[in-house]
C-alpha cells in the first residue's frame, strides 16, 4: 500500500475535527503537520483546536503550528454560531500537552515540502497557502496535490453566493487557484451529499471510547445548527470530503474545470465560479462532482472505532 505524506491546513472545526480524526487514523497517509489558519474561530483558537485534536489521536509525532492570524483582504465574521465559541462545540478539554511548533505555519509549509514532496488537505481559508505561493514560490512543485474543501456552484453556505472558506479570504483563493499546483476541489454542491445522522452519533457514542464520545458529543450541537439552518438534523461532513478524496479517489467523481473566484461585488464577494466545460477535461483542476454516503459513513465508521 502507498503511503502518502499529508500537511493539513486547517481552522478548527468540527467538520474539521472529524477530518482530522479521520486522517490521523488511517494507514494511507502519513501526517506529518497540521497548520492552523484563523476562519471558524480566531487563530489562538485553531491552532489550540489542532493541538487538543492531535492530543486525542494519541498522535505526538504530528507537528503543529499557528500560521496566519487575519485574511489578505478585509472579513468581519462573528465566530461561534456554528461551531460553539471554542470551535470545537464548547466542550470540556484539558489543557493541550501538544506544544506548538516555533516557527510560522507557512514557514512550516515550506522546510516540509522542501524536504519531500507532500501533498496538502485544505479545508480552512486559503491564507496559509496563499502567503507560502507568494513569499516562497519556489516550492510550489513540490506540491504532489493540493485537496481544498471550498466554493459552491449552485448556493453558499454564509451568502446567497459564497461558501464560507472561500469567503473569508477570496483575495488568499484567488492567489492559490492561479498557481501551477494541481487542486482537486470539494465544493458544497459535493460535501453536501455527504452527512451524518443521529444514529451515527449514537454509533460513535456506544464505542465506548475517548474519541467516540468526543465526535458524538462535538456533534451534537453541530446538528442543531444543522436544524436550525436547514431543518433537519443531517450532519454535513464537508471537510471530511477531502480526506476521504485521498483515501479512496475512485469513490468521488470528479470532472476537469476552470475555477475562477470572485474578490469584489456587494453580493458575490467569495463566489467561485466553476467553468464545466468539456475542453477542461484535462486540467489540472478537478472539482468533485458526486459521492456515496453509505459507503464514506462506512469507512469513517471504522476508522473512528479503530482508535482505543
Amino acid at each position: 500500500m502507498s503511503v502518502t505524506r499529508l500537511i493539513i491546513d486547517t481552522d478548527p472545526g468540527v467538520d474539521d475535527a472529524i477530518a482530522i480524526l479521520l486522517a490521523l487514523n488511517s494507514p494511507e497517509l502519513n501526517v506529518v503537520a497540521i497548520t492552523a489558519v484563523a476562519g471558524n474561530s480566531p487563530l489562538s483558537d485553531t491552532a489550540r483546536n489542532a493541538r487538543r485534536l492531535v492530543d486525542l489521536a494519541g498522535r505526538a509525532d504530528v507537528v503543529v503550528a499557528a500560521g496566519c492570524a487575519e485574511p489578505i483582504g478585509k472579513t468581519e465574521y462573528a465566530s461561534g454560531e456554528v461551531h460553539g465559541n471554542d470551535g470545537l462545540g464548547d466542550l470540556e478539554w484539558d489543557e493541550p500537552t501538544t506544544q506548538l511548533d516555533p516557527r510560522h505555519g507557512v514557514e512550516v509549509l515550506r522546510d516540509l515540502l522542501l524536504e519531500a514532496p507532500t501533498t496538502i488537505v485544505a479545508i480552512g481559508p486559503l491564507t496559509n497557502l496563499a502567503v507560502l505561493a507568494q513569499r516562497y514560490p519556489e516550492v510550489i512543485d513540490h506540491v504532489e496535490q493540493l485537496v481544498v474543501m471550498g466554493g459552491a456552484s449552485f448556493e453558499g453556505n454564509v451568502t446567497p453566493a459564497a461558501e464560507f472558506n472561500i469567503w473569508f479570504d477570496p483575495e488568499a483563493a484567488a492567489i492559490v487557484f492561479a498557481q501551477s499546483w494541481p487542486i482537486t476541489l470539494m465544493p458544497l454542491d459535493l460535501t453536501h451529499q455527504a452527512f451524518l445522522t443521529d444514529e451515527d452519533l449514537a454509533t460513535f457514542r456506544a464505542l465506548g471510547t475517548e474519541v467516540g464520545r468526543r465526535c458524538a458529543d462535538m456533534l451534537e450541537p453541530y446538528a442543531t445548527f444543522h436544524e436550525r439552518w436547514y431543518n433537519n438534523r443531517n450532519v454535513i461532513m464537508h471537510d471530511a470530503m477531502a480526506v476521504y478524496e485521498l483515501l479512496r479517489p475512485d469513490a468521488i467523481v470528479k470532472q476537469g474545470v476552470v475555477v475562477h473566484v470572485e474578490t469584489e461585488g456587494q453580493h458575490g464577494r467569495g463566489a467561485t465560479f466553476i467553468d464545466r466545460g468539456f475542453h477542461y477535461a484535462d486540467s489540472t483542476v478537478q472539482v468533485g462532482v458526486r459521492v456515496n454516503n453509505d459507503e464514506f459513513r462506512t469507512l469513517l465508521h471504522q476508522r473512528i472505532a479503530n482508535y482505543n
